[in-house]
C-alpha cells in the first residue's frame, strides 16, 4: 500500500458517505455495494469513501468484515443475527403448521446460543410466524397466506354486495309491479 493510498476523507466526505448509507441501505445487516459504486455515486475516490467507512465503522454506523473489506449497514447483535437466520430458515424450508425445530437443534444447526435462539423465538411468535407453546409450530397463517385470505374475502364481499344489489333492484320492480295494497289476494 503506498501513501497516496492511506487517504483520510475529511468531514464533507464522511458526511457524504454517512448520507448515502443512511438513504440507500436502511435495513441493518445489509451489505453495501462496492467501493467504487459508492464512489461513482458521490463523485468520490474509492480510498476517500474506504476511509470514510472506516470512520464510520468506529461510530458502528457499518460493520467492516476483516480481511473482505466487505461492509454492512450497522452492527447485528447475536439474537438479531438468529432472528434473520431463523426467519429466513422457516420461509424456505417449513409449510404451515409443519413443526419447527426445538431451541437446541437451534443451537447445534446455527451455531448459535440457547439465549439468543430463544429470543429470536420469542420474536417470531410476538410477529406471529410460530405458535403454539414455545413456538412449536410454523403458524398456519403466515403473512403471505393471511394477504391472500384477505384478498379473496374483500372479492367475496364485492360479489355479495353486487349481488345484494341486484336483488334489491329485482325487488323493487317486483314491487312497482304489483297492485297498491299488494296484500289482498284475487278471489
Amino acid at each position: 500500500m503506498t501513501t497516496a493510498d492511506h487517504v483520510v476523507a475529511g468531514d464533507d466526505d464522511v458526511q457524504a458517505v454517512r448520507r448515502w448509507v443512511r438513504l440507500s441501505c436502511t435495513e441493518p445487516g445489509t451489505h453495501l455495494p462496492a467501493l467504487a459504486e459508492i464512489a461513482a455515486d458521490l463523485r468520490l475516490s474509492t480510498t476517500a469513501v474506504r476511509s470514510a467507512l472506516e470512520q464510520l465503522a468506529t461510530e458502528g454506523m457499518v460493520t467492516l468484515y476483516d480481511g473482505y473489506r466487505l461492509y454492512s449497514v450497522g452492527t447485528t447483535t447475536p439474537t438479531e443475527r438468529a432472528y434473520r437466520l431463523l426467519r429466513t430458515a422457516i420461509h424456505r424450508s417449513y409449510e404451515p403448521g409443519e413443526r419447527f425445530m426445538t431451541r437446541y437443534d437451534i443451537s447445534q444447526r446455527f451455531n448459535i446460543g440457547g439465549k439468543e435462539a430463544a429470543a429470536a423465538v420469542r420474536q417470531l411468535i410476538a410477529e406471529g410466524l410460530l405458535t403454539g407453546p414455545r413456538g412449536q409450530y410454523v403458524n398456519a397463517f403466515s403473512p403471505q397466506q393471511q394477504r391472500r385470505r384477505v384478498k379473496q374475502l374483500r372479492e367475496r364481499a364485492s360479489q355479495l354486495r353486487r349481488e345484494a344489489l341486484e336483488l334489491m333492484r329485482t325487488a323493487r320492480e317486483i314491487e312497482k309491479e304489483l297492485p297498491a295494497g299488494g296484500d289482498a289476494q284475487e278471489p
